[in-house]
């Protein structure tokens, strides 16, 4: 049985974090900015929801994965916890704070907000990570609107404690089936998500049950997160397939390829779990056997440690440059798309500031055991590679 890769980790897997919020980045950028005429706007939005839905999901099966994979037996629930909250929970106030001070500042509304304002009682319920457990777009789109997915987040974690051990004794067989139960409950939960209806959404041919069942409800999403941690364990005991880099990728190809012919929901994430798990297996089995390529050069691995800033901080960002040039101003398209170039620019800049000067030191001070530190054992910690 193969051990978690302890101080070397897996960097192939920090490098996929950056191009999966990069991807998001691009995906609100491009499409979600509203930078266009009608016409360009459609077509990049055709090509934009799929590039961040899909990479939310990948995002998802990355922290089972990771989660699962550096988990020690005897790790205590609680410590597991106050890791994960000052992993996640600094950069999500931060956040908000910049989505709240930029509906409080601006008065004109935002074409990257639902009916183009935030409400109190979204705001106060994503402060609170409990956003998305309501049926209603103004909520779960609070201030800041990427972190629907951290509130997700922390519903995983908060299960993890008791996942965790149920997944280890599992046996061989035992994880093979309940791999392909979670793949095929990924592809289920769409088909009743399109059966819940809901008032019509602006700018949306869904109904608001069917977005938020099928994009946003936690427990839909938890399939997603545990498919990651299933699949950790099969590479661990060494019965994942082996599968060259050619089938993973297309396997991703094939589903990408099949999104405008698929009722829309698949295209919100659940087509996209099952092929994540086959790349983020492969990925880590590269630096288990020291054949990391592009995606564990340093440059990379760096820009995905300040992943989770990034996703964090870009949407306050987009919607203020959005604001500076007048919500109803359209660009050409190449100029539209050096607006955004320049905007993602500075996100990435910000992020890893964000990354070295905030996030770091608070999880230097906070997130570490101290009596594990007193006694001269170390603390568990999922660095580099934790969502």
């Amino acid at each position: 049985m193969l051990s978690p890769t302890g101080s070397k980790g897996l960097p192939s897997l920090t490098g996929l974090r950056f191009v999966l919020a990069a991807c998001v980045l691009m995906a609100h950028a491009l499409s979600g900015s509203a930078l266009f005429g009608e016409e360009p706007q459609a077509a990049l939005s055709i090509a934009a929801v799929p590039l961040a839905t899909s990479a939310v999901s990948g995002f998802f099966v990355l922290s089972g994965f990771v989660l699962a994979w550096s988990y020690r037996p005897g790790d205590r629930a609680r410590a597991f916890w106050r890791r994960r909250f000052w992993k996640i929970y600094p950069n999500h106030a931060l956040g908000w704070f910049l989505g709240a001070l930029f509906f409080v500042v601006t008065t004109a509304p935002s074409p990257m907000a639902a009916d183009g304002r935030a409400t109190v009682l979204g705001g106060v319920a994503e402060l609170f990570l409990l956003k998305v457990w309501v049926p209603a777009q103004e909520v779960f789109n609070g201030f800041n609107d990427p972190s629907w997915s951290v509130c997700c987040e922390a519903f995983f974690y908060l299960l993890f404690p008791v996942l965790i051990p149920t997944t280890r004794r599992l046996t061989r067989t035992g994880l093979r089936c309940a791999w392909l139960a979670l793949a095929c409950a990924i592809l289920v939960f769409p088909a009743v998500a399109l059966e819940l209806g809901g008032r019509a959404l602006p700018g949306w041919p869904l109904g608001l049950n069917t977005l938020w069942f099928g994009y946003v409800f936690p427990p839909v999403r938890l399939t997603e997160f545990m498919l990651g941690m299933v699949t950790a364990r099969l590479v661990q005991v060494e019965s994942w397939p082996r599968l060259n880099a050619l089938t993973r990728i297309g396997a991703m190809a094939t589903v990408l390829a099949a999104t405008p012919f698929v009722p829309l929901p698949y295209s919100l994430g659940a087509s996209y779990g099952v092929p994540f798990s086959l790349i983020i297996a492969g990925l880590a089995v590269r630096d288990i056997h020291s054949r990391s390529r592009l995606l564990a050069r340093p440059a990379v691995v760096a820009l995905g440690e300040a992943s989770y800033a990034l996703y964090i901080v870009h949407f306050p960002l987009l919607m203020s440059a959005r604001q500076a040039v007048g919500v109803k101003h359209r660009f050409a398209v190449l100029n539209g798309i050096l607006f955004a170039v320049g905007v993602m620019v500075a996100a990435q800049a910000v992020a890893l500031l964000v990354h070295r000067c905030y996030e770091r030191p608070i999880q230097a001070r906070f997130a570490r055991n101290t009596r594990a530190v007193l006694s001269g054992r170390l603390e568990l910690s999922t660095a580099p590679v934790s969502d």
